[in-house]
């Protein structure tokens, strides 16, 4: 069995490689073909067009579109493909004419034209269902693992705490989290690329903070582990892998009282409204003034991460690709 799977050119932020980074070693050490294939074009419209004009898959048994670039579908044979949908973000900051088109190109299209559908979580499944008019039944479920090397792995709480969030983007909902712990003696580290306005907004909220652009992998876990408490207060995600991957390290989690995050947390979270800043400043505060609540919701969180190790995720991927090299059609 030969996979190829199918990349974007370039990526603001890396997650879906890093997944597929996890995945594939974990597929070839049982013995899979895996290649992988990025498109010639980047992400903008007219690349869009140019990828679906010139693209040219290298021969495989099967295709699986990582994620993002899922209009590439309509250059693929629809018997070898099958598709990941991480999220519909690209969706949320269109309207009329423009949202119609990005809907056909990126969800309904390539999910009517795809072998299988695979989905991250039951929150992208349903409104991708919803979008293309599909079952929802047809939409498999299959979460990202998080990274190898992840493992519990305690530490005292720090002198003032560290308070990790991973991603700046509009919908990571820093400002509100920044606001939420003005005035607590704590150490806010940010993980992402700041616009002058959110740097302006940190030093006015949070003067004790520091921030990184970017961290590769290794940096990554390191991060978390030097993390007392890790906060994801985002407004909507398609999964949310910090929370995995905080877990997985054994750190307590404050996120968002909404699906999927409510759900890939499970037990292993404090779960606010993230569009309340007295909510997410109540959560952090109820896991300072209760070391034991820390130490337990830690413990909580790892059990969780067990469900998301790569030897599952990828057991899983592997039903999905037997089934499409034995001709099922579902």
């Amino acid at each position: 069995m030969k996979i190829c799977f199918i990349e974007r050119l370039e990526a603001d932020t890396p997650s879906i490689e890093r997944v597929f980074d996890t995945l594939t070693t974990e597929l070839r050490s049982r013995g899979v073909e895996c290649v992988r294939q990025k498109l010639p074009y980047g992400n903008r419209f007219l690349d869009v067009l140019r990828n679906l004009l010139r693209f040219k898959p290298e021969p495989a048994d099967i295709y699986h579109i990582a994620g993002h670039i899922n209009y590439i579908a309509l250059r693929l044979p629809p018997s070898k493909t099958i598709q990941t949908v991480h999220d519909l973000g690209i969706l949320d900051l269109r309207s009329g004419l423009r949202r119609k088109v990005l809907q056909w190109l990126f969800f309904k299209s390539p999910t009517r034209r795809a072998r299988k559908t695979v989905a991250i979580s039951d929150a992208t499944r349903g409104s991708l269902a919803n979008i293309a008019n599909v079952d929802v039944q047809s939409i498999a479920v299959i979460p990202n693992p998080f990274p190898p090397g992840y493992a519990r792995r305690p530490k005292s709480l720090g002198q003032p705490p560290r308070v990790l969030q991973i991603g700046t983007a509009p919908h990571k909902n820093l400002e509100r989290t920044a606001s939420a712990l003005s005035g607590m003696k704590v150490h806010f580290r940010v993980i992402g690329r700041l616009s002058n306005a959110q740097r302006a907004h940190l030093e006015n909220e949070t003067p004790d903070h520091s921030n990184i652009e970017f961290v590769d992998d290794s940096s990554m876990m390191k991060e978390y582990e030097a993390a007392d408490i890790v906060v994801f207060c985002s407004l909507f995600e398609g999964f949310g892998m910090p929370i995995i991957e905080a877990q997985a390290i054994g750190r307590p989690v404050v996120t968002s009282d909404r699906s999927p995050m409510k759900d890939v947390a499970g037990k292993g979270a404090v779960f606010v409204d993230p569009e309340n800043i007295g909510s997410i400043r109540s959560g952090v505060e109820r896991l300072l003034s209760n070391p034991e609540f820390m130490t337990e919701l830690g413990e909580l969180g790892a059990e969780n991460a067990g469900q998301y190790r790569v030897e599952a995720i990828a057991e899983r991927y592997l039903e999905l690709y037997s089934g499409m090299m034995n001709g099922e059609k579902h």
